[in-house]
């Protein structure tokens, strides 16, 4: 039964904890520093967690434990607790540190201690341990020895504690390889599930690469190795230099009062740094901006240069505390060659004699000439040639680069290797931004989207790696990564290719020029330098025919290979858009889209080899057409699909076997000869990861308003559209589809839910003059939109009459949202705008929607006034919040 004394307390003492942490909000928010904030919570929590230790003592003597034992307790806080570096809503950890001969009389005490710290509102971590078991268990499970090397006596019996630490302090120092080691795994684990970049955009503060944890991990390898948890203690045991001391100060600081912010801002424990507390957070902290660079852009830029150096600085000190055996350096030396004066080349590692490697590391030339030799023969730089050379190239004052500097930096960029692991390692060191001063400003510079998950400068890294990884890869992509002779202007164009965003000219527009000031200041011949721009201003290109247009169309195909104009830079364009994609984020290159960018590259190809464009002289897909005729004859029911097999469109018969779509045909024959209302399917990829359905319906003399009814219906039966396309199948079937995901069924709809969703939709196209039935709510997560202050990218609604004659291109980018394509092609309905062809993606938060129109005469829309009133009926419907 509780205690009414105690309970009494418990309110005491949460009523403490509570006005103790408002009082320091204030204190906080008034400027005090986050390292004495910290210290401050500590002291708080110090004394109630003693007040209450010392009633659960007193509650224990008085039951009739023997004082003797209650004497010899120790309570001891240990991790972000023992080292005081709390933040407000942090968990306490803490350890009743017993002899063996009063485990017994430790569990009342226990007992009463847990249940008032959890009356008392405290979060707390708590084990009971006698000494022996919380070695053995520190030896065992890296986690608990990491957060006892922070162990600190909170009260009871300084014997038990010193004696405990003692030993583990010694134990950890004859164990220090296999300890080291398991921390260190344990900190890539944690990493592979918080983020393995620093460049995140929702970051976790504290368990992110970079962030409070790794500043932790150098304390946790400098106690088994040197005994000491400080980071100011291992700076003067020479464990670190004093410009990395200042770096992990500055970092912790900083990093420390961000984590502040966010649990002082939600009153909870919170570490992810979400985008909309970005914007919030760099307004409070005055950031202000500047030129092309909203005010939370440089504040995240803040964020990513701390981090950044933390990384650097654990990494460093990861190396050096790892156990390496000391019969395989030997070996490595022994089986190693010289291949230059100062240079040697072993087994998997080049560096440099230790004699010369203080003049070598202060050589730009030199130091660009090791990791062009790294890259080519694919070797790791030794560990101790890195650290000097790190050490002496940021000390070294930025200059122009000099001829020799420029040659051996573009015989790196020549070869693939280890091509994006030395491209960060230089961009580390500042020295990329002395070849290429551009990148100066794009060092951890947003892309405030959900698009991209990374930022600028990671993303073009991100971007070459992606490239250099088709090199070893038995694929389509890989042998024609391979198939170009000179990779350099490919990898130098992925390098520099976005460093024209930021500003409010078109990136493409600036990266032109950014391009040409790199072939001017790398002395480029002049045909490099033509197509280094060309291929930088017109990087998107490939991506926004293939995405956006109709590829069917002869006249899209011979306007691209017109820009393109050769064999050679379709490849490098191929190439390049490819891998900038990938760079994106995860999943960013579906299969849909590269099944796309594999069209156009493929049309355009053959347009060059024999001056066909598409449907001219294909044998491949007549064979493909033939193939599917042979399947349509074969069967009983096919007589009605033969027409519909030879008027197929090339789209519908690309990347789909022949079987499927002859038994799709066979289906839409049986509907055509039963002369009902519209046909629907639903299919499912085998693999279970895609839903599509399928709309046949007669155009008869109008087809405007049927787009917009089958998007309309969808929504109703609350499924998402994430893509659209529509075609028509000879003079009057409109064959659309629509790739859609159903928050009740996944990617597997049964069948009564596919009936359904079939029914609703030709409800609303055999009865075009009943209203369609409420849109179901659909309930999304927190993480599934973002507040409007964070939509920052304005919505374009672009008319383009200049591509083709006959038809308008309406291009729309916006943020997405539930029901937006059935309220957009609702609008175009009731604007009297036909539909011909459409492109819809969707990704994340943001849609790029491309529809070919006409008027209702089947002419394009050349009127200024008509397209005005499209545009605002449009901008309505997509600043209106849904219902």
């Amino acid at each position: 039964m509780t205690n009414p004394d105690s309970f009494s307390s418990a309110i005491r003492y949460r009523d403490q904890l509570s006005e103790g942490r408002a009082r320091l909000d204030t204190r906080f928010h008034a400027g005090l520093p986050s390292v004495q904030t910290s210290t401050a919570l500590s002291d708080l929590y110090d004394q109630i967690v003693s007040k209450i230790f010392a009633q659960s003592l007193q509650q224990a003597e008085t039951s009739g434990v023997n004082p003797r034992y209650l004497k010899r307790f120790a309570l001891v806080a240990h991790g972000g607790y023992g080292r005081r570096d709390l933040s407000p809503y942090s968990d306490a950890d803490l350890m009743l540190l017993t002899p063996r001969v009063a485990t017994a009389a430790a569990a009342p005490v226990a007992g009463s201690l847990v249940r008032d710290l959890t009356d008392a509102s405290m979060d707390v971590g708590f084990s009971v341990r006698t000494p022996a078991e919380a070695l053995s268990l520190a030896w065992a499970d890296p986690k608990i020895y990491s957060s006892l090397t922070e162990s600190r006596l909170l009260c009871g019996s300084e014997s038990t504690f010193g004696s405990f630490f003692e030993r583990f302090r010694s134990g950890a120092k004859r164990r220090w390889k296999s300890l080291n080691k398991k921390v260190i795994q344990a900190r890539m684990e944690e990493r592979h599930r918080w983020g393995e970049t620093i460049y995140l955009l929702r970051p976790n503060v504290k368990r992110s690469r970079g962030g409070l944890r790794d500043i932790q991990l150098v304390r946790w390898l400098g106690f088994a190795t040197h005994g000491q948890t400080d980071l100011t203690q291992l700076h003067r045991l020479g464990a670190l230099s004093s410009e990395d001391l200042q770096t992990l100060l500055r970092a912790h600081g900083f990093l420390l009062r961000l984590r502040h912010e966010l649990h002082f801002r939600t009153k909870r424990s919170q570490d992810v740094l979400d985008r909309p507390t970005q914007m919030e957070i760099a307004r409070d902290w005055g950031y202000y901006g500047r030129t092309g660079v909203l005010p939370v852009e440089d504040f995240m830029q803040d964020y990513f240069e701390h981090t950044r150096s933390v990384r650097y600085v654990s990494g460093f000190f990861d190396a050096d505390h790892r156990a390496q055996s000391r019969a395989a350096m030997a070996v490595e030396r022994m089986l190693s060659h010289r291949v230059e004066d100062r240079i040697r080349i072993g087994p998997t590692q080049v560096w440099v004699d230790s004699k010369n490697l203080d003049e070598f590391a202060a050589s730009l030339p030199d130091v660009l000439r090791l990791m062009q030799l790294a890259n080519e023969n694919q070797r790791w730089i030794a560990h101790p040639t890195w650290q000097a050379i790190r050490q002496t190239m940021l000390e070294r004052p930025p200059s122009p680069p000099d001829p020799t500097s420029v040659k051996a930096f573009l015989g790196l960029l020549s070869q693939p290797g280890r091509l994006a692991h030395l491209l960060r390692r230089l961009h580390e060191l500042r020295i990329i931004e002395q070849l290429i001063p551009a990148m100066r400003r794009c060092r951890g510079l947003l892309q405030f989207n959900a698009y991209h998950k990374f930022t600028v400068d990671a993303h073009c890294i991100g971007a070459v790696e992606a490239a250099t990884d088709f090199a070893d890869q038995d694929s389509v992509m890989g042998r024609r990564y391979r198939r170009i002779k000179d990779k350099t202007l490919l990898h130098l164009a992925l390098l520099i290719h976005d460093l024209g965003k930021g500003y409010d000219e078109d990136h493409s527009e600036v990266g032109f020029r950014i391009a040409g000031e790199v072939a001017d200041a790398f002395e480029l011949q002049p045909s490099q330098k033509e197509t280094l721009q060309w291929l930088i201003h017109r990087h998107l290109l490939m991506t926004t025919v293939a995405f956006r247009h109709d590829l069917n169309d002869p006249d899209v195909v011979h306007g691209f290979a017109a820009e393109v104009g050769s064999v050679r830079r379709l490849e490098l364009l191929l190439v390049h858009s490819v891998a900038d994609l990938i760079a994106v984020g995860p999943d960013v290159l579906t299969d849909w889209k590269m099944n796309l960018i594999e069209d156009l590259y493929i049309r355009t190809r053959r347009y060059f080899e024999t001056g066909n464009l598409p449907g001219e002289n294909d044998p491949e897909l007549d064979s493909h057409r033939d193939e599917i005729i042979d399947l349509v004859q074969a069967s009983s029911d096919g007589d009605s699909a033969m027409e519909l097999a030879r008027d197929l469109p090339l789209s519908l018969l690309r990347h789909r076997s022949s079987e499927e779509i002859a038994g799709e045909l066979i289906e839409v024959g049986k509907w055509l000869g039963e002369d009902k209302g519209c046909y629907c399917a639903c299919l499912v990829a085998p693999e279970g990861n895609e839903v599509r359905y399928n709309v046949v319906v007669r155009q008869g003399e109008r087809r405007i308003g049927t787009f917009a009814r089958i998007t309309s219906a969808l929504y109703s039966c609350g499924l998402a559209i994430y893509r659209a396309s529509i075609e028509t199948v000879g003079e009057d079937l409109l064959w659309d589809s629509f790739w859609v995901s159903d928050p009740d069924y996944a990617n597997d709809p049964p069948p009564n839910r596919i009936d359904q969703v079939c029914r609703v939709i030709c409800e609303a196209l055999d009865r075009p003059d009943t209203p369609i039935r409420t849109a179901r709510k659909v309930w999304m997560t927190k993480d599934d939109s973002e507040p409007e202050s964070v939509l920052l990218l304005p919505t374009k609604i672009v008319f383009d009459n200049d591509t083709f004659d006959h038809q308008t291109i309406l291009s729309l980018f916006t943020y997405d949202r539930p029901g937006l394509l059935a309220d957009v092609t609702t609008v175009l309905a009731a604007e009297d705008v036909s539909i011909q062809f459409a492109k819809i993606d969707t990704h994340l938060d943001q849609i790029a929607d491309v529809f070919y129109i006409t008027n209702a005469a089947s002419e394009p829309i050349l009127d200024g006034e008509y397209q005005a009133r499209i545009r605002e009926s449009m901008l309505e419907v997509l600043n209106r919040s849904p219902a």
